[in-house]
């Protein structure tokens, strides 16, 4: 078991490095915030990373709209089917190391643990570089056996994703590591902002050329923006860590670290699988026109889903804090404020899709994509019950609770998995949504009740003990 230094020369076991489950601790080394004062904080990171998801839906939707209008329903569905694949490799890739990133940095950073801090840093990123391009070069070989030696536009498209898979994986490191060191909105702009600003930079230069685009072109363009952006993540980091933590003598617990993340890796994979399997069996069992449809109505579906993942961006590193300091009343009304935050945040906007989806669609698409009005609809009622369940998961992995919340997720995919496979072949785009609706609420009601009973913390919005006269 190993041990971290505190204030003073004194020693002491770290739950952080042998990746078992937190405990509240009394850390000299936290500073306090009072209620107020942490509000505050959580408000301004949440607000910061709200405009940062609305500047990237404004271009990424902009992007998709010039994408769909010069590739058509086939060309776009062929684009979203080679990003939802690589996205789904990316499950392997990171392994759940950016999630520990951000919670153990923030943790060792707050508690002067500097020499962990720093190894963690490394390891994290030598780790994911290995996993990263090791399952790049064996997915090249297995689609160009799989193709049978014969190269098309659609394994050419692919090849160029998977090139984008290491870039894609360290950035996420790197982003946890800005993150954990509480550098919230700087961590998520390179990829909130950069990378699809110059993906839409890229696009705009063809479209102005007057030039065609086809899938393997558009995929080239977003492996290069990832490039990009995991470039400048990178110097980002280096300029932001703590001189303390530069100069400490790194130390490793590589075996905790590996055995927690593995954990937090099945929670990063459920959770994409979730998103991403809707779009990979449409493009497998209907084609790519029906993958297109539903990658239309899933990404402004997720536009509801923004006020929350803001929310949970700018929670999680102060979750990781307030828990280790024993602050549980704190950390509830943190909770609360952010769950009752995001879910009316996510109020206008669901309804304007629900009165108006399809004329949404058609006035922004055109009325090729008119017929994923069905599927937004579902996606939409899904997000919302996701908004007024909070930020559960992140509250779980934050406090150590990584492997229930994997299993409740993982619970999830499978259910997404089942019911997809089964309605998509007669339902089409409605059965991928239904399928994705069912695994969201499933795997929300179990976190939530896993938080109550684990941490003693109510995660929802409006429901029982949620309007408790706030701790002074």
């Amino acid at each position: 078991m190993g041990v971290a230094p505190c204030h003073g020369g004194q020693w002491r076991r770290s739950p952080l490095e042998v990746g078992q489950t937190l405990e509240p601790i009394e850390a000299e080394g936290i500073p306090r915030r009072s209620e107020r004062g942490a509000s505050r904080l959580l408000a301004r990171n949440a607000i910061g990373g709200l405009a940062l998801n609305l500047a990237n839906v404004a271009i990424t939707t902009v992007t998709t709209i010039l994408l769909a209008q010069m590739m058509g329903a086939a060309g776009f569905g062929v684009y979203s089917f080679v990003i939802a694949t690589v996205t789904l490799l990316g499950i392997p890739a990171v392994l759940g190391i950016d999630r520990l990133v951000i919670r153990d940095i923030a943790v060792y950073s707050s508690t002067a643990v500097y020499g962990l801090a720093h190894g963690l840093l490394l390891r994290a990123q030598q780790m994911v570089l290995i996993l990263s391009v090791v399952l790049a070069l064996g997915t090249v070989v297995a689609a160009w056996i799989v193709a049978g030696g014969t190269p098309s536009t659609g394994l050419i498209a692919f090849w160029l994703g998977v090139v984008g898979l290491p870039f894609l994986a360290l950035g996420r490191i790197v982003q946890g590591g800005l993150m954990g060191l509480h550098d919230i909105l700087l961590g998520q702009a390179p990829e909130y902002i950069l990378r699809p600003a110059v993906l839409l930079a890229l696009v705009v230069v063809v479209a102005a050329a007057g030039a065609a685009i086809d899938p393997a072109g558009a995929v080239f363009f977003y492996s290069l923006s990832i490039a990009v952006a995991c470039l400048v993540s990178v110097a980002l980091l280096w300029v932001r860590t703590p001189r303390e933590v530069r100069e400490a003598r790194p130390a490793y617990a590589t075996r905790p670290w590996l055995m927690s993340a593995i954990s937090l890796g099945f929670l990063s994979g459920s959770s994409v699988l979730n998103s991403q399997i809707g779009v990979a069996l449409l493009g497998a069992m209907s084609g790519s026109e029906a993958a297109g449809l539903y990658a239309v109505a899933q990404r402004g579906a997720l536009l509801v889903a923004f006020p929350l993942a803001a929310v949970s961006a700018a929670i999680g590193p102060m979750a990781a804090r307030l828990w280790a300091a024993g602050e549980r009343q704190q950390l509830q009304h943190l909770v609360t404020l952010g769950a009752r935050g995001a879910l009316l945040a996510a109020l206008p906007l669901a309804f304007a899709y629900l009165a108006a989806g399809r004329q949404i669609l058609d006035l922004f698409f055109g009325g090729e994509f008119a017929g994923a009005n069905a599927a937004l609809a579902i996606l939409t009622v899904g997000q919302l019950v996701n908004a007024a369940t909070g930020t559960v998961a992140t509250l779980l992995v934050m406090t150590g609770h990584q492997r229930r919340a994997a299993l409740a997720i993982t619970a999830g995919a499978l259910i997404n998995l089942t019911v997809s496979g089964v309605l998509i072949p007669t339902l089409d785009t409605v059965g991928a949504a239904l399928g994705a609706v069912a695994s969201l609420t499933l795997a929300n009601v179990v976190l939530v009740i896993i938080a109550y009973r684990t941490l003693g913390i109510q995660s929802i919005a409006f429901g029982p003990g949620a309007f408790r006269r706030r701790p002074t």
